[in-house]
């Protein structure tokens, strides 16, 4: 018994080492890098991940939730180091960048930072009163942008043949049902459609991916779907050729699980049920 007993804690200790080994193998940041005093890091990352921010709004603050490709670190400074000091550099850092100071107190720093390929840079610095550790998440958020755009006519024609399309191009801001700046031009297309075929009739439907519980995402892409029926009846589109639902994310199109994969299944279908 002793003997196996050994050989176990062998393995876990094995385990132990082994993943502490591949942690401490993650590379810095290409933009966010370590103070020069730091000595030893340990660092996670996922391509695709959601992490919560603090982000203050006059007197109040809320957690922002982002998504994209996460690092996390944390970071061993040299004896007599600082922590206040690591904010203030990282916040000087920040600056210099053009970045925004989201949030900040005696132990947290967030902000955010444009990235050349139109993206944004999310991080937060952590040394809850640590001297010599503090910790950085950092996300980067890219909204997934569909190469393939239907006009009016591929919209007619595959709804002529398969009796549905998908709608790409249709964004919302996170957790709402408003719409997003360059979401007119396949909108504006629908109405296209809408105008040119007057027989057609028409079910939006509205889907989300599987981030949140499913009665939330129900709801949210119900509102979602009206708010397309809206903004195709301020075109003059009667609302008797319009009917509307939400699916949540009972209805995917593609994995859940990669950031692809998510934004392929946050999506607007359009379903012929008439003319």
């Amino acid at each position: 018994m002793t003997t196996s007993l050994g050989r176990l804690a062998m393995v876990m200790l094995t385990a132990i080492l082994h993943l502490s080994e591949a942690q401490a193998q993650v590379p810095d940041h290409p933009v966010i890098k370590p103070l020069p005093d730091v000595i030893s890091k340990t660092g996670r990352f996922h391509k695709y991940d959601a992490f919560k921010f603090r982000v203050r709004e006059g007197d109040m603050y809320e957690d922002k939730e982002v998504r994209g490709k996460h690092w996390f670190f944390e970071y061993h400074l040299k004896e007599g180091s600082s922590g206040l000091e690591t904010l203030v550099n990282y916040k000087d850092a920040a600056l210099e960048k053009s970045g925004v100071i989201l949030y900040e107190d005696n132990e947290k720093l967030v902000f955010n930072l444009p990235t050349d390929d139109g993206g944004t840079l999310w991080v937060q610095v952590y040394r809850d009163n640590w001297q010599t550790a503090y910790q950085v998440n950092i996300v980067e958020e890219k909204e997934f942008k569909r190469k393939l755009t239907f006009g009016a006519a591929e919209m007619k024609r595959e709804l002529e043949h398969k009796g549905a399309v998908i709608i790409y191009g249709i964004n919302f801001d996170f957790d709402m049902a408003t719409l997003k700046p360059g979401s007119e031009k396949p909108l504006m297309e629908m109405v296209k459609l809408m105008k040119s075929t007057p027989s057609l009739r028409i079910e939006i439907q509205g889907h989300t991916d599987n981030i949140g519980g499913s009665d939330y995402n129900l709801t949210l892409s119900r509102e979602r779907a009206d708010t397309v029926k809206e903004f195709l009846q301020l075109y003059g589109i009667e609302e008797a050729r319009m009917t509307t639902v939400g699916h949540g994310f009972n209805k995917p199109v593609d994995s859940n699980d990669t950031e692809e994969g998510r934004a392929k299944n946050r999506r607007v279908e359009l379903k012929k049920i008439g003319g």
